[in-house]
């Protein structure tokens, strides 16, 4: 007995080391255990991601890296790749051959191109006609990449002629390039060169090492009298695709979550132009993607890791556009990032609002954080810019959102984050997922949406974070395929319908969103009853349709009227609910979800109505404006939401967060306006003392603001603070106007404290407002220069959100007068600036502002409101009386200034601004617009 005690105990012991010598040797670059993609892929090794093709839509993808060269059977791993952006497009002229001396050259005298070799080439046109073109480093000069010396010879305008023309071999007609990679005048000794697809030819510049800066393939336009030079020189495209489907990265047997899929590169990012896309270029890629779906038999799966912010969710033309396409082919899977704009909720990004994508949150896994970025997390934690849901239950998972991947020889960081990481893990795991399928199940075909909702369902909640953060959970390989096989052998993909389900939303428009979301939830008594709507899509093509539904909220407060329903054929099902006050006491996130199940044995999930009420913290007279919060404590990674009911009136808002001698305070915070975009950012790191950490942020307007205070993922400990909040609200009254000489202006403290200031007023420069149309163009262009004496020029451009629903991107660019890029903004919302900085004070210096709108369709127009702001070198200031003084409630205040004719001179069509600065002995806490127009101010 006891002999066989200590075999038991032996036994135990052997399993538990290795158990652990299995999870330290678990790959941590790119983490496969969690998910459980290491254990399916260990079990069902032959399930790798054989037999599909994932598209990776993006900056390009470099072929030439290792991990993305051959599949494990030995294969090349990327078998297409496609530009949409124009960026490498090269035209060719015809070429004539001139005999010098008894050797023959190519020559275009028109653009004075010129190359040795037309006698000595393997090949011949098969009807005597040449062409020739020129590959100059030019093309790279505002490369994303930074690499304009491709060939690293001291030199940026290096010429890199090639010539193409038809061939006709064993009565197969095809075109060939051959370019001059040495830049020796000479093609004799270069090889032919094949549309990429067709032969998977590729090149690189020889650069003096082994490792070219970058690998470039050819495809070859004959009717358009162009070829486009395909490179990854902005790197996400080439991270990502390692991510999705890397085998033996850098040759260390590093990889990533589906190895054998084949890849597809398609660049819509135009990297000299701020890896932005263009006008067209998302859609057409889709649109490519779609063509290759239907002539393959493989399932192909798309990663999209591009996107802008939301202004109104699900409404975009790209969101209606993929819709459609989904429809007309169920049979295109794309993974899509949630975006980077959290923590706040209502941000989930452009184009992530909708049912046919499956969008991804990230997580920062605890083997990245502890070997990557410095943490000691004992736990995986959903990463702070992974953008929320609201008004629709967006993310759908999370995956793992830092990873350590492939990227060009060019780039010196091979690890980063964002969902731009996550989305290519949850493209790899549809790949492993649907590989496994088409061989264990090889008759039978899955939709989209069907494994979408198999992926859902199947993912691992975590405690401590809420849906509109995680959306259904992290994604888990295994749990999936065992949904998906029991779901196949039950017949469940001949039974799948989705809905379209629609509630309140009282910021949307037309009051209506499909998830019910109130962001001041302060007015509701008890009493009201909402309304979920739930209509059938009859995805599953049959007018007769009978269902019953089991009806459950997962929250006390989320109660609805109805515990059973049913559809019947086309009508539409209404599901009242109510919204308990009693449990809805303290201020916060009440953040619900109803579910939907089918009323028979198996209960199956069929449909999901989330439920998002906020509930403000008050600021009023009875608090002074003011609250504090004390003694709160956050774990490393994990964050605390303060939703802020600014008053109207509020001029400035003050966020105040104070450690303690024996306190450990490793913060940052996030605040968030009313509709959810980022207001304002701030790092605290104020560890066992009596400091605080103090921030001033106005202008603010009325409306419910959401404060994240979110301990730092790198902390190592637990964080504890104290934080204030308080609300200023000095206002100009009505429109007083000021002109040249002594003038007033009134001013009245809205709120009720004392405050006291000391006064300073300058004029900062000049301003012109401009209103332009943009109209099918690829961009637009406004020259501009700072004179002597003017130190930095800033535009701020604006459109209407129905405009910004008409964009996959758009790019604000400065470039000097030589075409060189200085600055470069994309717009994550409606409004955005960009800014520039005079170097040379002493002369004048000429610029191009550069507005690179990139339309989903292509025939698109917009309106852009611009205005231009011309900083002075030395502000003038203007005499104020009382230089200092009290702010009394509510109690209107003089001020007089005496505004002077600025000593520096304006356009005609401008006018002056500046500002007056309330300053209290701790800093400035509010700056007051100041405009003055043709002499007068307001």
């Amino acid at each position: 007995m006891v002999s066989q005690f200590f075999k038991l105990l032996l036994i135990f012991i052997l399993f538990a080391v290795s158990s652990n010598n299995a999870q330290n040797n678990s790959q941590v670059q790119i983490p496969l255990k969690g998910t459980g993609v290491e254990d399916f892929l260990i079990k069902n090794p032959k399930f790798d991601g054989d037999g599909t093709i994932i598209i990776v839509i993006d900056t390009g993808i470099d072929i030439g890296i290792d991990g993305l060269t051959k599949t494990p059977d030995g294969k090349n791993k990327v078998i297409d790749v496609q530009d949409f952006t124009l960026q490498g497009d090269i035209p060719f002229y015809e070429a004539e051959i001139d005999d010098e001396d008894g050797i023959e050259f190519f020559i275009n005298e028109d653009n004075n191109f010129k190359v040795n070799g037309a006698g000595n080439l393997a090949l011949k046109a098969a009807d005597d006609k040449y062409f020739i073109g020129n590959f100059s480093e030019k093309l790279l000069m505002n490369s994303n990449s930074v690499v304009s010396d491709i060939n690293n010879n001291g030199k940026d305008d290096d010429n890199f002629y090639f010539v193409t023309f038809n061939v006709i071999e064993n009565q197969n007609s095809y075109w060939v390039l051959y370019i001059d990679r040495n830049a020796d005048g000479n093609l004799s000794d270069e090889k032919p060169l094949r549309n990429y697809k067709e032969n998977f030819d590729s090149f690189s510049i020889p650069n003096g090492i082994d490792l070219p800066d970058l690998t470039i393939a050819v495809n070859i336009f004959p009717n358009d009298k162009k070829v486009n030079f395909f490179f990854d020189d902005g790197g996400h495209g080439t991270h990502c695709a390692g991510i999705a489907t890397g085998f033996n990265i850098g040759e260390n047997n590093i990889n990533g979550v589906a190895p054998g899929a084949k890849l597809i590169g398609l660049k819509i990012g135009h990297n000299s132009l701020g890896s932005g896309t263009v006008n067209g270029s998302m859609k057409n890629a889709f649109l490519y993607a779609d063509k290759i779906s239907k002539e393959r038999n493989e399932p192909c799966i798309i990663n999209l890791s591009y996107g802008i912010g939301s202004e109104l969710e699900g409404l975009s033309e790209m969101e209606k556009f993929l819709e459609n396409l989904i429809l007309e082919n169920p049979y295109l899977y794309i993974a899509k990032s949630n975006g980077n704009d959290g923590p706040g909720i209502s941000t989930a990004g452009l184009p992530c609002n909708l049912n046919s994508v499956l969008s991804v949150g990230a997580v920062l896994t605890k083997e990245v954080g502890n070997n990557f970025y410095g943490t000691t997390l004992n736990r995986d934690i959903i990463l702070h810019f992974s953008s929320r849901g609201a008004e629709y239950t967006k993310p759908d998972i999370t995956a793992p959102g830092a990873c350590v991947s492939t990227v060009p020889n060019y780039d010196n960081n091979d690890i980063s984050w964002g969902t731009s990481m996550s989305s290519p893990y949850a493209a790899g795991v549809m790949s492993l997922l649907l590989s496994a399928a088409q061989k264990e199940f090889p008759d039978v075909k899955i939709k989209s949406h069907f494994l979408y909702k198999v992926i859902r369902e199947s993912a691992v909640k975590w405690e401590k974070y809420s849906h509109v953060d995680e959306g259904a959970g992290y994604i888990n390989v295994v749990n999936a395929y065992e949904l998906l096989k029991k779901y196949i052998k039950n017949g469940e993909l001949n039974n799948y319908e989705t809905y379209s389900i629609s509630s309140f939303a009282p910021h949307m428009p037309n009051n209506k969103a499909p998830n019910l979301y109130i962001r001041n939830g302060n007015y509701l008594n008890g009493n009201e009853k909402f309304k979920f709507t739930v209509k059938r899509d009859n995805f599953i093509k049959k007018d007769k349709f009978y269902r019953l539904f089991n009806i459950k909220s997962d929250s006390d407060w989320l109660n609805p009227s109805q515990s059973k329903s049913h559809i019947r054929n086309d009508q539409q099902l209404t599901i009242d609910v109510m919204l308990d006050k009693t449990k809805m006491k303290n201020p916060g996130l009440y953040n619900g979800m109803i579910y939907g199940t089918r009323d028979d044995k198996t209960n199956t999930p069929e449909f999901e109505m989330m439920a998002t009420v906020v509930i403000p913290y008050e600021f009023n007279s009875t608090n002074n404006f003011m609250l504090k919060w004390e003694n709160e404590k956050l774990e490393p990674g994990m964050h605390k939401r303060y939703f802020l009911n600014v008053p109207a009136g509020t001029s400035n808002l003050r966020i105040k967060i104070t450690s303690g001698i024996n306190k450990f305070t490793n913060v940052r915070y996030y605040l968030h306006d009313q509709v959810g975009r980022q207001k304002s950012f701030g790092l605290c790191n104020i560890s066992y003392s009596d400091e605080y950490y103090e921030k001033h942020i106005y202008p603010i307007e009325p409306g419910v603001y959401e404060l994240v205070v979110l301990a730092n993922y790198n902390s190592g400990d637990t964080s504890e603070f104290d934080l204030m909040v308080d609300f200023d609200a000095i206002n100009k009254v009505g429109s007083n106007l000021v002109s040249l000489g002594n003038n007033s202006l009134s001013v009245i403290n809205l709120f009720n404290e004392v405050k006291s200031y000391s006064l300073k007023c300058d004029i900062l420069g000049y301003q012109k407002d401009y209103d332009i149309q943009i109209n099918k163009v690829r961009s637009y262009d406004m020259p501009f220069s700072l004179k002597k004496g003017e130190y930095l020029k800033k535009f701020t451009v604006t459109m209407l959100k129905e405009d910004f629903n008409k964009i996959t991107d758009f790019s604000l660019l400065i470039f000097d007068e030589n075409g060189k890029k200085e600055e470069i903004v994309s717009f994550s919302y409606f409004e955005t600036e960009i800014s520039i900085t005079n170097s040379s004070l002493n002369e004048e210096k000429k610029y191009l502002l550069k507005i690179v709108p990139g339309f989903t369709n292509e025939n698109e127009a917009i309106s852009l409101k611009i205005r231009e702001e011309t900083f002075v070198e030395k502000p003038q200031s203007i005499k104020i009386v009382p230089a200092s003084l009290s702010f009394y409630p509510t109690m209107e205040t003089h001020l007089n200034l005496n505004i002077e004719k600025p000593v520096f001179e304006k356009p005609g069509d401008s006018k002056y601004f500046g500002k007056i600065d309330f300053k209290s002995k701790t800093g400035t806490e509010y700056e007051m617009p100041l405009l003055i127009n043709n002499g007068e101010a307001k």
